[in-house]
């Protein structure tokens, strides 16, 4: 087990390379997430926004088909403590380049 909770919780957006791209992310945390896009902050957690584990599934299946990416529910998603966090997973996975398998 991590000492996550011991380091401090990142209060603003990650940077990026492409700045449309954490806008793109948001816009798909909201829409599938079906939550008001102003309640979506650094520092909102899944928990203060009200999302279930499904509504985590809709997002991830939501990013992959309008990101043409694969995100795997792995360390760096799950253990996200706050929406900064969960959008760099996010990031870092395109960064990776893991293109969506084709179905």
């Amino acid at each position: 087990m991590s000492n996550a909770s011991e380091q401090p919780v990142p209060a603003q957006w990650p940077e990026m390379e492409d700045p449309e791209r954490l806008d793109q992310i948001i816009d798909i945390i909201a829409e599938d997430g079906a939550i008001d896009r102003s309640l979506i902050t650094p520092e909102a957690t899944l928990e203060t926004l009200g999302l279930e584990s499904m509504d985590v599934v809709m997002i991830l299946m939501g990013a992959e088909e309008k990101l043409n990416i694969y995100l795997p529910m792995d360390n760096d998603l799950s253990e996200a403590r706050n929406m900064s966090e969960f959008v760099a997973a996010i990031d870092r996975a395109l960064k990776a380049g893991k293109p969506a398998e084709a179905g």
